[in-house]
């Protein structure tokens, strides 16, 4: 039966693909409904639990009093959370009913009530994120012209632990990812296919990502750098006929102007405290952090484009494209080395506990502005890659080393594609460092969808002769020859001396043979298996289920990172990170299952409890104090939770009797949560 069934995968390619994405869609849905209601993470009670003062509830009062100054509900600005979560809105019932005693100090809270606002509001989020993998799949496949690429990105992405809890938390991250994401990909396929209705399509996006957060303002000049270089890598459609480029270009213009006013206008008509403010209204879009300088040096660079198109018949233009084609050989291999160079160098330094630069001081989950920015340059280059690096799993960030590394040697049919993502994450980096700001994976999480486009390409291209004078037996060696040299630093980081892991010396002691004999026996090893695999690989080439095998194989692998993780998505770190080291802190996971310990005691309800960061006293059924200084006449604390990075330190003089629970998150001992029982 499954010899009938395989031999039928060719002929029957689309309706396969149909069915695979179905399935990551209820894979998407089976793990993201688990849990989805017992957590509160670190920022979520701005926007939910207080019906009166909420922001989402405060945005739809604004509207339905006509405040319009009133709808600026936050500095993101975090509008379409009002739209998508705020469904929530027409189904809670009594919302003020989660808190039934409000103490001067303390609050007793109603667990079952906080459970249901967290169900009406997260759900929304969760269905957009899952379905919306729909409108990738399309669009990806218009991009490549190819559905087992589309099938690839779009399952990646619903099966990526970091993209699935970003999608059960109410934030505007949890949206901005997917309207960005969806706007880059709108306007690429509106250069290619030059379609009007993904005029409407871009602009829509793009508005919906203002919307969400004014970090969007970057795909202005992005676009812009889009359409340029479009031109540039489709030098030939012109080359000959200069009247036809003139015209060409200023549609292309027309378009890009279009799509920009009319996404600020989206905004706007969302968001009407920047219509009847100048002053909110400058700060949301040019006047925002750094982007002034950015958008009159745009203004320059049109103005004299529009000059030479309209005075001088697009002279200058067509000489300057005619004239810089030979960088094409040039330009795009040396930023792809850079990437897979600066992940290379994160992965290696990192797994073999900073034995190349020393960063382990800096930290990832606290705002230290000033520290980074006194770092060297290239050393906040190296910092920003982080997160993002060990936020993708194992196989899909080896993918993506896949593709940097070999289209930097060889030419692919995606090469435009691949320059437009790989582009924006020097353009990313380049913007957050001059602001001087340390990325988080939340901060970076427009980057996991475009890494795992990029991803899917290279799971495609392994099994397919992109070209076919490819010098196949000096490429299969060398991709496992840097993936041996990152396997070993990582088992040797696990499993070396731990004393002798971090030493003084900053490059790693080669000399040590104890570590050479390693490196020599672990690369014979590894290297054969990479090989194996290859020669796996090329095998699926020439046979039917080629592609088939491949999507079972990164399904079971995400499926298998997200099982790791479970519940606590949002947190996830691949294992190329030393479990001694987090990227992310716990973003308030595990608040749940300490409340359901303190539950489980006798007289729960006579009990008082001190939590350090929200999420635990939501779930607790007695007495809960949050708060940074206590009245120790009134209140005898019982227990006392802490948790890693929580916003609160105890002031009070209970000493402590001993632990009696404690929860590691990850398996990473600097992401807990642990609970104290207090002498009185």
């Amino acid at each position: 039966m499954m010899i009938i069934f395989l031999s039928k995968i060719k002929s029957n390619e689309k309706l396969l693909i149909r069915i695979m994405l179905i399935i990551s869609i209820i894979i998407f849905f089976s793990f993201g409904l688990y849990h989805l209601t017992d957590f509160i993470s670190a920022d979520e009670h701005y926007w939910l639990y207080d019906s009166e003062g909420d922001r989402i509830h405060q945005y739809w009062k604004a509207i339905r009093e006509r405040d319009w100054e009133d709808t600026r509900i936050n500095d993101k600005p975090g509008i379409t959370l009002a739209y998508i979560s705020g469904i929530g809105i027409l189904f809670e019932k009594n919302p003020q009913e989660i808190v039934l005693e409000d103490g001067d100090q303390h609050k007793i809270f109603n667990p079952e009530k906080t459970k249901e606002i967290n169900f009406l509001y997260r759900l929304p989020i969760l269905v957009l994120s899952g379905l919306f993998s729909l409108f990738f799949f399309w669009i990806i496949k218009r991009i490549t012209n190819n559905g087992w690429i589309a099938l690839f990105a779009s399952s990646g992405i619903l099966l990526s632990p970091v993209l699935l809890g970003m999608s059960t938390i109410v934030n505007p991250d949890s949206l901005f990812w997917i309207f960005g994401a969806a706007s880059v990909f709108s306007f690429f396929e509106l250069l290619k296919a030059r379609a009007k209705k993904l005029v409407f399509l871009a602009m829509l996006f793009f508005g919906l990502a203002m919307a969400s957060k004014y970090i969007s303002l970057i795909f202005v000049p992005f676009f812009f750098f889009m359409l340029l270089f479009y031109y540039f890598f489709e030098w030939d459609q012109w080359k000959e006929n200069r009247e036809k480029f003139k015209k060409d270009l200023l549609g292309f213009v027309a378009y890009y102007w279009l799509i920009i006013l009319g996404g600020i206008a989206i905004f706007l008509l969302m968001m009407p405290a920047a219509l009847v403010s100048f002053e909110v209204f400058y700060e949301s879009t040019i006047g925002f952090q750094g982007m002034l300088p950015i958008f009159l040096m745009l203004f320059f660079f049109q103005a004299a484009i529009l000059v030479d198109l309209l005075v001088f018949q697009a002279k200058g233009l067509f000489c300057l494209y005619a004239n810089t084609q030979r960088l094409k050989k040039y330009l795009p291999p040396i930023m792809y080395l850079f990437l897979a160079g600066m992940v290379i160098l994160v992965l290696i330094n990192w797994m073999s506990r900073f034995r190349i630069i020393d960063l382990e001081n800096i930290p990832y989950t606290l705002k230290r502005k000033d520290e980074f920015g006194n770092l060297p340059y290239f050393f906040r280059w190296v910092m920003e890659f982080v997160p993002v690096t060990f936020a993708l799993t194992p196989v899909t960030l080896l993918l993506l080393l896949f593709t940097w590394i070999k289209t930097a040697l060889w030419r692919n049919r995606h090469n435009f594609l691949i320059f437009v993502l790989s582009s924006f994450f020097v353009i990313f980096f380049a913007a957050v460092i001059q602001q001087g700001l340390l990325l988080t994976i939340r901060y970076s999480i427009i980057l996991l969808p475009f890494s795992l486009v990029l991803s899917a390409i290279a799971a495609y291209d392994l099994t397919e002769s992109v070209e076919k004078n490819i010098p196949e037996k000096i490429f299969s060696y060398i991709y496992p020859a840097v993936l041996t040299v990152i396997t070993v630093i990582f088992i040797f980081s696990y499993f070396g001396n731990e004393n002798n892991a971090r030493g003084k010396d900053p490059i790693i002691n080669f000399y040590n043979l104890h570590f050479t004999y390693f490196i020599i026996l672990g690369g014979i090893i590894l290297s054969a298996a990479y090989i194996l695999i290859w020669k796996i690989f090329k095998w699926l080439r020439t046979h039917p289920p080629k592609h088939f095998v491949v999507w079972i194989f990164l399904a079971v692998t995400g499926i298998f990172s997200l099982w790791l993780i479970n519940p606590f998505y949002f947190i996830y770190t691949n294992d190329f990170l030393p479990k001694k080291y987090t990227i992310t802190g716990t973003w308030s996971y595990g608040g749940y299952e300490a409340a359901q310990y303190l539950n489980g005691l006798p007289n729960t309800r006579q009990l008082t409890v001190w939590a350090d960061a929200y999420g635990v006293c939501e779930f607790f059924i007695g007495r809960c104090i949050r708060k940074q200084i206590v009245d120790m006449d009134k209140y005898k604390i019982d227990y006392m939770v802490d948790s890693t990075n929580g916003q609160l330190k105890p002031n009070f003089n209970h000493k402590i009797e001993n632990k009696v629970w404690s929860l590691i998150l990850d398996g990473r001992p600097r992401n807990y949560v642990q609970i104290f029982k207090l002498q009185k």
